[in-house]
């Protein structure tokens, strides 16, 4: 049969000639492929050529499988051979992949059915490129993934992560990254280049990405929706580090609190089992703070406080830890050290208590005793030797130092 034969004019009974059935086909919205039982084509509309990229006489008498990805012509070929062979023509529609001329694949929604003419069957393959739909699909099913993992509180390095690959795989962009504002990268994949194209995220953090051309309305609305949620998951993310934070941190001085001193206290000790050497509890105890709050009020008394803890942590080490026990009392966690040690350390912080703070116009000159625990035993029985030492201190008159048993 030679192409487009059986495709040709009929008539009416009078003799009158009706539309052909190829200008039918040629008139549908949709690409059309006619194949005959030689597995060759007989006939492409303008649609079907410019779908594949091919000129009709170029397909006219083809191998269908020309138009079919190699990984998958076998299969095709024998679905192909089971329409032909089916006494029932099949008739249905499903999903398929196409091959056009430039080796590109697109997805494919076809109707796919075995009709008969004069001169035998014809498969006829009438669809349409679903490739932008499906991408559309894939799109919204990743970012709906991406913000339950969100809500549902994944590690935002995870997130962006599946964001960039998300860009990568769906937008036309030649590189993607997120950027903190320290300068690292978050995540990344390709080059950004020189001259990004940029979104904020959160301040200090971005998108930024390098399109093959100016993107469309809705593949900015993509980005920005990707945006939102790395938002949402870093937002997130911060108000969890604020809230333990504040758990563990005295909320006016921003030193330790006792849950977090006790902590630090548990590891120093666990560390001396295992490396031997004393833990060091030094109990800082301001003289005569009352009569400031009485004085000049406990406005005045709070910012002398929270002046006062920044001076203890610049007095320590490193790897010291200042906590705030309750009013004006202090306790400094000291790992690995030994009495001379533990004394140096005192007199630092009595010459960081002495230097005058100055509040609401006013010099405020302070002192105060220090008790200090030396041991490597039980957290509570360290506190409790070292508060006794700072009460022997106070009876002696404040303003210095005791060492307890």
């Amino acid at each position: 049969m030679e192409p487009t034969e059986g495709l040709g004019r009929t008539h009416a009974a009078d003799g009158d000639p009706l539309v052909s059935p190829a200008a039918i086909l040629e008139a549908l919205p949709d690409a059309v492929v006619a194949i005959g039982r030689d597995e060759r084509i007989v006939f492409v509309n303008a649609l079907a050529e410019a779908l594949f990229g091919y000129r009709r006489e170029e397909l006219l008498g083809a191998p269908v499988q020309t138009l079919w990805p190699e990984r998958l012509r076998e299969r095709y070929v024998d679905n192909m051979r089971l329409y032909f062979a089916t006494e029932h023509p099949l008739r249905f529609s499903t999903e398929v992949w196409g091959l056009r001329r430039d080796g590109s694949e697109f997805a494919g929604e076809m109707s796919w059915g075995v009709v008969g003419t004069a001169e035998g069957p014809l498969l006829l393959a009438i669809g349409r490129d679903v490739t932008r739909q499906r991408v559309a699909q894939e799109r919204v099913r990743a970012l709906a993934e991406m913000g339950e993992h969100a809500l549902a509180g994944a590690d935002p390095a995870v997130l962006a992560t599946d964001a960039v690959a998300l860009i990568r795989r769906t937008l036309p962009v030649a590189g993607a990254e997120v950027r903190l504002a320290s300068g690292v990268a978050l995540a990344s994949d390709g080059a950004v280049g020189e001259a990004p194209l940029r979104l904020v995220i959160v301040t200090g953090t971005e998108i930024l990405i390098t399109p093959d051309r100016t993107l469309t309305d809705e593949e900015m609305t993509i980005l920005r929706a990707v945006a939102n949620i790395l938002a949402t998951a870093i937002e997130r993310l911060r108000d969890e580090d604020r809230m333990r934070h504040d758990a563990l941190h005295d909320p006016l001085t921003g030193l330790a609190n006792r849950t977090l001193l006790y902590d630090r206290l548990g590891h120093a000790l666990a560390h001396a089992e295992r490396d031997p050497g004393d833990t060091g509890v030094l109990f800082v105890d301001l003289d005569n703070f009352k009569r400031v709050n009485d004085v000049y009020g406990h406005g005045a008394g709070d910012e002398l406080l929270a002046a006062l803890g920044g001076r203890l942590e610049g007095a320590v080490r490193p790897a010291d830890t200042v906590a705030r026990f309750g009013g004006d009392e202090f306790v400094v966690v000291c790992e690995h050290t030994d009495r001379a040690g533990a004394l140096a350390l005192a007199d630092r912080l009595e010459s960081a208590i002495a230097v005058p703070v100055a509040v609401a116009g006013v010099e405020h000159t302070l002192s105060a005793s220090i008790g200090i625990a030396l041991g490597q035993g039980d957290a509570e029985e360290l506190i409790r030797e070292a508060d006794a030492a700072v009460y022997r201190a106070k009876a002696a008159g404040g303003a210095r130092v005791a060492v307890g048993f």
